[in-house]
C-alpha cells in the first residue's frame, strides 16, 4: 500500500519556497525582511521532506520492475524538464544577451549543470536530490530484501549512511554524501510515522515545538542566534547549519508536526493559498532570483519593490507549473509507464501530481 496523501506537507513545501525567496533579498538590493541564513533551513526543509516523501509513497511497495519504473518516471518528470529549460536558458541569456543576467552560467558551469555537479548558488541543492533519486532503490531493495538476508542488507545500510555522515564535511557541497543523513532522516520520520504516530498529549507537545521552532527562525531572536545562526564565514559549505545534527532533527520534527491530523495544521499548511505555493514551489526556487533581477527594472522604491518582487515571482512560478513544469511531467510519467505496463506483475504507483507536490 502507498502512503496517504497529507495535505498540509503541500503547504509546508510552499513555505520552504517562501523563506528561500525572502533570504535572498539583499542579494539584489532588496531590504532584509528575514535573516539572510533562513535560506539555510528552507533546503534543509526540501531535503527532509524528500526523504520522507520516499519512505512514506514506496517502501510499502514491492520494488519490482514496474514500481521501479513508475518511480524513474516520477523523479524524472519532477526534476529534469523545468531543471533543464533554466539552465539551457540561462546558459544563452548570459552567454549571448544579458551579461549581468542574474545567473551567470557559461559553458564549464552548463556543463557541471547538466551533470548536476554545479556548486552555483540555487542550482547547487538540485545536484544532492537528484543523486539521492539513484541511491533510494539500494534502501527501498534492502527493507524488502529476503528475512534471512535482512540483518545483513540494513547492517550494510547503516555502515553506509554512518560512514557517509563522518565524511560529509569533507565531500562537496553538492555531493549526495554530504547531505545524505538529511534525507535518511526524512525516512526515518516517515517510519516513525508509521510506527508510532502521535498521540495526545504528545501530539500536541510535538506540534508545539515545531511551531516553537519556526518562530524562533523567522523572528531570529538575539539569545538563540549564536545557535540558529551561525556565522559562515570560513565555512563555505555551512557545515554549521547541514552537518548540525540538531538543526536536522529540528527540522524533521517540523515535517513529523505537520503529519498529526489538527485543525491547526489544516488551517496554517493545508489552506488553499499555501498548498498552491507548494504547488509551485520547485518553480519559486528555481526562477524567483530571475523574477528578482526583472523587478530591479521597475522605477520604485526599495520597499514597494520587494512586494513587487515576490508577486512576480509568484506569478512566473505559476505560469512555470502551468505550462512548462506540469505538462512536461505528466508527458514522461506517461512515456515510462507504457514502458512499466508491459512488465509483469505491475504495481501502481499513486498519482503524485497529487501525493507530492514539487519543490
Amino acid at each position: 500500500m502507498s502512503g496517504r496523501h497529507i495535505p498540509a506537507l503541500d503547504g509546508l513545501r510552499g513555505f520552504a519556497a517562501l523563506i528561500v525567496m525572502l533570504s535572498h533579498f539583499p542579494d539584489v538590493g532588496l531590504p532584509p525582511w528575514v535573516n539572510h541564513r533562513l535560506g539555510d533551513y528552507g533546503v534543509m526543509l526540501f531535503f527532509v521532506l524528500s526523504g520522507f516523501l520516499m519512505g512514506h509513497l514506496y517502501l510499502g511497495q514491492k520494488p519490482d520492475v514496474a514500481a521501479l519504473l513508475r518511480y524513474g518516471a516520477a523523479r524524472a518528470g519532477r526534476i529534469l524538464p523545468l531543471y533543464l529549460a533554466v539552465s539551457l536558458l540561462s546558459f544563452f541569456l548570459f552567454s549571448y544577451a544579458d551579461p549581468a543576467f542574474i545567473y551567470r552560467i557559461d559553458g564549464q558551469q552548463l556543463l557541471r549543470l547538466l551533470s548536476f555537479t554545479s556548486a552555483q548558488p540555487i542550482f547547487w541543492s538540485i545536484g544532492p536530490e537528484f543523486q539521492f533519486y539513484f541511491l533510494f532503490p539500494l534502501i527501498w531493495m534492502a527493507f524488502h530484501s529476503s528475512r534471512p538476508n535482512r540483518p545483513v542488507a540494513f547492517l550494510a545500510l547503516a555502515t553506509a549512511i554512518c560512514l557517509s555522515y563522518a565524511i560529509s564535511s569533507w565531500t562537496p557541497g553538492f555531493s549526495v554524501f554530504a547531505k545524505l543523513h538529511i534525507f535518511i532522516a526524512g525516512i526515518g520520520t516517515a517510519l516513525l510515522m508509521k510506527a508510532a504516530p502521535p498521540r495526545p498529549p504528545l501530539a500536541m507537545l510535538v506540534l508545539g515545538g515545531a511551531l516553537a521552532f519556526l518562530a524562533a527562525i523567522l523572528l531570529s531572536p538575539a539569545w538563540a542566534e549564536p545557535f540558529l545562526f551561525p556565522s559562515t564565514r570560513g565555512d563555505p559549505k555551512h557545515i554549521g547549519y547541514y552537518g548540525d545534527l540538531a538543526k536536522v532533527l529540528l527540522c524533521a520534527c517540523v515535517i513529523h508536526s505537520a503529519t498529526i491530523d489538527h485543525r491547526l495544521n489544516d488551517w496554517l499548511w493545508g489552506n488553499g493559498a499555501m498548498r498552491r505555493l507548494g504547488a509551485w514551489s520547485f518553480s519559486l526556487y528555481l526562477l524567483h532570483m530571475p523574477a528578482f533581477y526583472l523587478a530591479g527594472y521597475l522605477p520604485m522604491p526599495p520597499a514597494p519593490r520587494a512586494v513587487a518582487s515576490l508577486l512576480l515571482a509568484v506569478g512566473i512560478a505559476a505560469l512555470s507549473h502551468r505550462f512548462v513544469e506540469g505538462p512536461a511531467n505528466h508527458c514522461l510519467r506517461r512515456l515510462l509507464a507504457r514502458l512499466s505496463d508491459r512488465q509483469p506483475k505491475v504495481i501502481l504507483l499513486p498519482d503524485l501530481s497529487r501525493a507530492e507536490v514539487r519543490r
